[in-house]
């Protein structure tokens, strides 16, 4: 008996495929920067205090060289002049007075004088003492502060680093589809 064998093998088909890639690399921006660290180039001056004590110790009977000049200058000048006059005016006297019997000049001279300070009038006077001056000064601060800086500047690129690969799709025929047939007798001949 003959036997009818038939073979068929399927066709193939192969794909090659790449799938499309976009890489884009960002450049980092960098930052360039100067600082100036801040400083105060103040002190602190001195607190000053003036004090004018000068009406009060006056009012005590105090005196500085200048008002003592002035006061006693000029009283000097008068007490030479009264002075002068009362010599003469007394020396008139004992040349108009001193012959007279039982007339002593001099001692009605001192008696008159001794009288004079009697009969003046001594007067206490009660005033108010002035409070010295006191100004003060309130201490200064020379010199300036200095504020520091801190510039800085961002560099950064305009344009990306940017890749684009294009991916493709193939369909190619790896291996072609076949039938074979023959006959046998007997059995089915059976091959790989």
């Amino acid at each position: 008996m003959l036997y009818l064998n038939t073979r068929h093998t399927l066709p193939r088909i192969g794909i090659d495929m790449a799938a499309s890639t976009l890489s884009s690399r960002i450049q980092k921006p960098t930052v360039d920067s100067a600082y100036h660290a801040p400083r105060s180039h103040t002190g602190m001056g001195r607190i000053t205090m003036d004090i004018n004590s000068y009406p009060s110790r006056h009012a005590y009977g105090a005196r500085t060289m200048d008002d003592f000049t002035k006061e006693y200058g000029q009283q000097g000048l008068s007490d030479i002049q009264s002075t002068a006059s009362r010599h003469t005016q007394d020396a008139w006297a004992m040349i108009e007075n001193g012959a007279k019997k039982g007339h002593n000049e001099i001692a009605n001279q001192a008696k008159g004088r001794l009288s004079a300070e009697i009969a003046k009038r001594r007067y206490l006077e009660a005033r108010a003492i002035p409070d010295p001056e006191v100004h003060i000064h309130p201490a200064d601060e020379p010199g300036n502060i200095d504020p520091g800086s801190w510039d800085y500047k961002i560099h950064t690129a305009d344009k990306a680093d940017v890749k684009y690969n294009e991916g493709h799709f193939k369909l190619f025929l790896e291996e072609r589809g076949s039938i074979h047939s023959w006959v046998s007798e007997g059995h089915y001949d059976i091959y790989a």
